[in-house]
C-alpha cells in the first residue's frame, strides 16, 4: 500500500522497538521481592529482545548493577570484597552468575517441602 494509506513504513516500526529495547534495557530496575538469579534472567532476556542495543559489556554490567536494589548490591559487593564496579569487566559478571546460581539454589531449597 502506498503512504497515503495510513500505514507506518516498515523501517520507522524497526526504529521504533530499537528505540524501546534500549530504553527497557537503560531503565532495568530489580522489582521488589525478585531475586538476584531471576533479576538477571530478566535482564539477559531485555538484551536478547534487543540485540543490536550497542551497550558495551562494561555499560550493560553498569546499567545492571546499578538497577538493583540495595541488599542485592550490599551482596554483590561483600562478595566482590568492596565495590563490585571496581573490579574489571569481566570479574563482575562471573561474580554476579555465581551469586545468581546460589541465590537461585537458596530459594530453592527454601521452597522444599518433605
Amino acid at each position: 500500500m502506498g503512504r497515503g494509506s495510513g500505514e507506518v513504513p516498515e523501517e520507522v516500526l524497526a526504529d521504533s522497538k530499537f528505540a524501546e529495547g534500549k530504553v527497557e534495557i537503560s531503565s532495568f530496575h530489580q522489582l521488589l521481592g525478585e531475586s538476584l538469579s531471576k533479576a538477571l534472567d530478566r535482564f539477559h532476556g531485555l538484551l536478547r529482545k534487543t540485540p543490536t542495543h550497542g551497550f558495551s559489556e562494561s555499560i550493560q554490567l553498569n546499567i545492571f548493577i546499578d538497577g538493583l536494589r540495595p541488599h542485592s548490591k550490599q551482596l554483590l559487593n561483600a562478595s566482590a570484597d568492596g565495590k563490585i564496579k571496581m573490579k574489571t569487566p569481566k570479574e563482575p559478571m562471573e561474580l554476579i552468575e555465581n551469586v545468581a546460581t546460589s541465590d537461585h539454589a537458596t530459594l530453592r531449597d527454601r521452597a522444599y517441602i518433605p
